[in-house]
């Protein structure tokens, strides 16, 4: 696996404040209305970039079947954070969305772990993409916070292979929800799914590509690290 580098957590959150302040004009060119971004909202998901950030540093495999109980984490992270307060709070949404993601056949982390079995050797755009259709596609595999930890995921592989995360920006929120919301309103699993997601896949995948030379948004510090193989 490349070396990587650490994240820059004030880059990510002086973008995600900017596609805040700027969200009312966005939204016009949005093709379904979103829910504003809140400051609980954003600082969650800063607090999700600083997990996955903390997963590649220490060579975290989130597909390795011991490490699937992470994926969770990333997910009620961008819900309620890591102040103990608000998990109590949570405490049976959480435990509803652990069952939910280990025993829906249908679109659980079983569907999930299959996928990416099956395209571990597509180039890491076509897989980070895959994994973003599978996890928003309906069946979803969390029961609220798919688009955020989807992203989420998404980043942690980018950076696995020594790329920068996906950050929301003022230039790509119109390139990110429009066809987020194909892919929300699509099926895992039919025979519409078997020539649609495809498509979809490829779609998302070169926007995921195109994302990545963007001039100083790589959202990394210039330091790389050496990642540590084999502590979780």
């Amino acid at each position: 696996m490349p070396a990587s580098r650490r994240l820059d957590l004030p880059a990510i959150e002086h973008s995600l404040r900017e596609v805040q302040s700027g969200f009312a004009e966005l939204s016009r060119h949005f093709t379904e209305q979103r829910d504003p971004l809140t400051d609980e909202v954003l600082n969650n998901v800063l607090e999700g970039y600083a997990l996955i950030d903390d997963y590649v540093a220490r060579g975290v495999d989130l597909f390795d079947l011991q490490q699937l109980n992470l994926m969770l984490e990333i997910n009620a992270t961008v819900l309620c954070g890591s102040d103990p307060q608000r998990r109590l709070e949570y405490a049976q949404h959480l435990l509803a969305t652990e069952e939910h993601f280990f025993n829906n056949v249908e679109g659980g982390i079983k569907d999930l772990f299959n996928w990416y079995g099956a395209h571990r050797n597509e180039s890491v755009w076509k897989r980070a993409a895959g994994v973003y259709v599978r996890i928003l596609s309906e069946p979803q595999l969390f029961i609220e916070g798919n688009h955020r930890s989807g992203s989420l995921i998404v980043s942690y592989l980018l950076m696995r292979e020594g790329l920068p995360p996906f950050v929301l920006t003022l230039e790509n929120a119109e390139g990110y929800f429009n066809p987020s919301s194909v892919i929300r309103n699509s099926a895992k699993h039919g025979v519409r799914a078997l020539y649609e997601l495809p498509k979809i896949k490829k779609k998302y995948a070169a926007f995921l590509e195109d994302q990545s030379p963007a001039p100083r948004k790589f959202f990394l510090k210039d330091k790389p690290l050496t990642v540590i193989q084999g502590r979780h």
